[in-house]
């Protein structure tokens, strides 16, 4: 097993400078990368390479100021002496951060992408070897269920973090080298658990579930106030609930076809935010009392990856895999729709949809294996 003292994180946007702050502060050598085409999202630190990083609720992590190793857009200066890269980037970047990071990555190293969204490892992968790497020579790659930290930049050189997710789900594409790789990344995240495969952490991300239902109930609000509220506190009410728990029930009855038992979100956010206070009967309960939502702020535009990302990588995709295993799912058909005609965009055009990740054709026994035993 290989010691991680050093770390690339690829990305320049909230979740990247939550984590370059706090492992750097913990004691990792830290080399923050993001691609040429977004360089100046670095700006900000690109002089002092400090990141000020302050907590609002109790996240359980020190604030204060965090001077990384290295901030960069050179992937290959990134990578050259860490042993894992974590990529925490919208799913609509993961092709992208494949090509830039495909020439340099190593077959000793552990990718994590934070989160895979469905599919993400799946579309590294085939992304690595169009450029050229041998599938016996890829790295190890991972797949978070959620993004770890919940924080957000609030100036070019600085970010407040307000949660963290304890018992975060994991898995390995292809499975069989899940526990080789977390072997490697507990070392950075101790409290993370082994899920089945990637089909299990794909499906068990609640940004999917949460995100886009949230914001079409709140859609004039969003727009009025330029999204001046809580989206959680102030616009997750009893029948915007309703509605978010019907997408959970969708989800969970897809994942059954599947074979696997998906928790549901409720107990999910308590699992991952009990440390914090989260508690409550219902899931709208909980999402409209956790601390770690406090002070979530709604979107200030619907053109926010809660639909450009959550749509097209989350919800498409559990539509698609319904289809496949004869699994109704009325609620999120309707939500994708009416995201569509919201912002008057065809967000099928592009989707992560079956035919994307490879698995056209096949059925809920042939879907499984690519996801257990890889390409």
């Amino acid at each position: 097993m290989h010691k991680v003292q050093t770390i690339a994180i690829f990305g320049g946007g909230n979740g990247a400078f939550c984590h370059a702050a706090d492992l750097t502060m913990r004691g990792f050598k830290v080399n923050l990368c993001e691609v040429p085409e977004l360089a100046k999202n670095l700006e900000g630190i690109k002089d002092t390479k400090t990141i000020h990083m302050t907590t609002k609720g109790n996240p359980g992590m020190k604030e204060g100021p965090a001077t990384v190793n290295l901030v960069t857009t050179n992937a290959a200066e990134a990578l050259k002496e860490a042993q894992v890269a974590l990529v925490v980037i919208p799913a609509f970047a993961q092709s992208r951060f494949a090509e830039f990071m495909a020439g340099s990555l190593r077959e000793d190293q552990v990718v994590v992408l934070e989160p895979g969204n469905f599919g993400g490892s799946l579309e590294f992968a085939k992304v690595m070897m169009a450029k050229g790497k041998n599938k016996a020579k890829l790295p190890i790659l991972m797949e978070f269920q959620c993004m770890i930290y919940s924080g957000w930049k609030d100036s070019p050189n600085s970010v407040w973090v307000g949660g963290f997710k304890n018992d975060l789900r994991v898995a390995a594409f292809p499975n069989r080298r899940t526990k080789e790789g977390l072997e490697v990344i507990r070392q950075i995240f101790p409290k993370l658990v082994a899920a089945e495969n990637v089909f299990e952490t794909g499906l068990s991300n609640p940004n999917m579930v949460f995100h886009a239902p949230m914001l079409v109930c709140n859609a004039g609000w969003c727009e009025r106030t330029k999204g001046n509220f809580m989206l959680y506190w102030d616009g997750c009410t009893k029948s915007v609930g309703n509605l978010v728990q019907s997408i959970d029930d969708e989800r969970m009855a897809v994942g059954k076809a599947y074979g696997m038992d998906l928790e549901n979100c409720r107990d999910m956010l308590i699992r991952w935010y009990g440390h914090q206070g989260a508690n409550g009967e219902t899931l709208q309960i909980v999402m409209s009392t956790n601390p770690a939502y406090e002070f979530d702020q709604c979107p200030s535009s619907l053109r926010h990856r809660y639909f450009l990302e959550d749509i097209p990588y989350g919800m498409i995709p559990l539509r698609e895999l319904g289809k496949v295993a004869g699994v109704p799912t009325p609620n999120t058909n309707a939500i994708i729709q009416v995201v569509c005609t919201l912002l008057g965009e065809d967000l099928e055009k592009g989707a992560r949809d079956l035919k994307q990740l490879g698995l056209t054709g096949l059925d809920v026994k042939g879907i499984k294996r690519v996801l257990l035993e890889g390409f």
